[in-house]
């Protein structure tokens, strides 16, 4: 084998052992994002002495995880959904029946100080609003029928 051809390979393989350590880095810093994701939408959601478990993914434009919310009264269902205009942003969290009926709708933050401060108020200055809770419902009802 020629000299020029092993500095080749080994220029090859240190280019894919380099490459091979950013991906590894990568997907480390990508499971380290979603599960600090996870733990603040759960502690967004909990309520005083009610556990709340991810159920799991959601393929939703808006929403990525149903959560089951375990309290001594029942369950109940949550997502964490964002909704962006350009004039604002704000980020919501919704709970529901098993049944999908909407419990309690909550303003968790905004971008903007012009959005009222009543969370029906606020999603409604948002187009699409109505059919991000209708999904959202839909998605918890789903996961309380596979829960059970």
């Amino acid at each position: 084998m020629s000299e020029k051809m092993r500095e080749k390979i080994l220029e090859n393989l240190a280019a894919g052992s380099a490459l091979g350590f950013l991906t590894l880095l990568i997907a480390v810093f990508s499971i380290v994002v979603d599960s600090r994701s996870i733990a603040w939408e759960k502690d967004a959601l909990a309520i005083s002495a009610a556990s709340v478990v991810a159920l799991g993914r959601v393929d939703d434009p808006d929403f990525d995880r149903v959560y089951a919310i375990r309290e001594s009264a029942g369950s109940s269902y949550g997502v964490v959904f964002s909704k962006r205009s350009s004039r604002a942003s704000a980020l919501f969290g919704a709970t529901f029946s098993p049944k999908g009926e909407l419990r309690e709708l909550m303003l968790l933050g905004s971008c903007s100080s012009r959005l009222p401060t009543n969370p029906k108020d606020a999603l409604d200055s948002f187009t699409g609003s109505e059919a991000t809770l209708s999904r959202a419902a839909n998605a918890a009802a789903t996961a309380a029928e596979a829960d059970s």
